[in-house]
């Protein structure tokens, strides 16, 4: 994968730049036809940068861009093709590979704010429950490995128990040679690793010198999604939940060493 720098260390075009080389080993980099302003590499590039800038919204996003870059199509125009190109983002984001160790966890995506859950019609939302409490909207499930890779995630709604929706992670367990699966005391049943009660007689494998600081791991990933704006309450259909979160997914794990 293409690698870059942080984002205070490189200007906008530079990273623009090594974005869209890395894009162009996936998507088309020729103009299909006539009218079309800007390549599918290209687009992908531009929608990735946002997360590397931390811009919260999009339309600011590429309002800036078009002050830059004459000829780009409208907000709108780009944001049609990026749904097309959804499916293919989602495959890329996740392949197999092959891991010793693997930390679950899930993090709250509202899709507004508590006091207006409501009201708000957003297909397949639902009431949960989170560490800073109540939420309307879904969970991100992820798995994450040691070095801060997310290999792959589901997006479900927020009532669903986080065993319930590790079950469906665990589909694709042979495609990354079986690991070992770290989780907290919500994932409380066999095939896991978590911390034990105290009055628990027998040794499920838990490490109190090791596996706490691999936890810590995912929940520094999360907080560097929550500071890339995943969480923006700016959405108003399932695609473009999954756009933003795709896109977010992809430059964490572009931006790994």
């Amino acid at each position: 994968m293409c690698r870059y720098r942080h984002h205070h260390s490189l200007g906008r075009r530079a990273v623009i730049r090594q974005l869209h080389r890395w894009a162009k080993r996936h998507f088309s980099d020729l103009k299909r036809f006539k009218h079309q302003k800007l390549t599918d590499a290209l687009l992908v590039a531009l929608l990735l940068a946002r997360f590397v800038f931390k811009q919260p919204y999009r339309s600011i996003w590429w309002n800036m861009l078009r002050e830059d870059r004459v000829g780009l199509p409208s907000y709108t125009q780009a944001y049609m093709r990026s749904v097309r190109l959804l499916e293919r983002l989602e495959a890329l984001v996740s392949p197999a590979k092959r891991c010793a160790e693997v930390i679950i966890d899930s993090m709250p995506l509202p899709v507004c704010r508590s006091k207006r859950g409501k009201r708000c019609k957003f297909p397949g939302a639902k009431w949960g429950f989170g560490t800073q409490g109540d939420v309307y909207g879904y969970k991100l499930h992820a798995w994450v490995t040691p070095a801060g890779e997310i290999v792959q995630y589901l997006l479900k709604p927020a009532n669903l128990h986080d065993t319930t929706v590790s079950y469906e992670l665990n589909r694709r367990w042979p495609e990354f040679g079986g690991p070992k699966i770290i989780g907290d005391k919500g994932y409380c049943c066999l095939g896991y690793l978590f911390p034990p009660k105290k009055n628990t007689r027998y040794d499920n494998g838990w490490r109190q010198d090791r596996h706490p600081k691999l936890r810590k791991r995912i929940e520094t990933v999360f907080s560097q999604l929550v500071e890339a704006q995943i969480r923006s309450v700016q959405t108003k259909t399932l695609p473009s939940l999954r756009l933003r979160v795709v896109l977010a997914v992809l430059a964490h794990n572009l931006a790994q060493p």
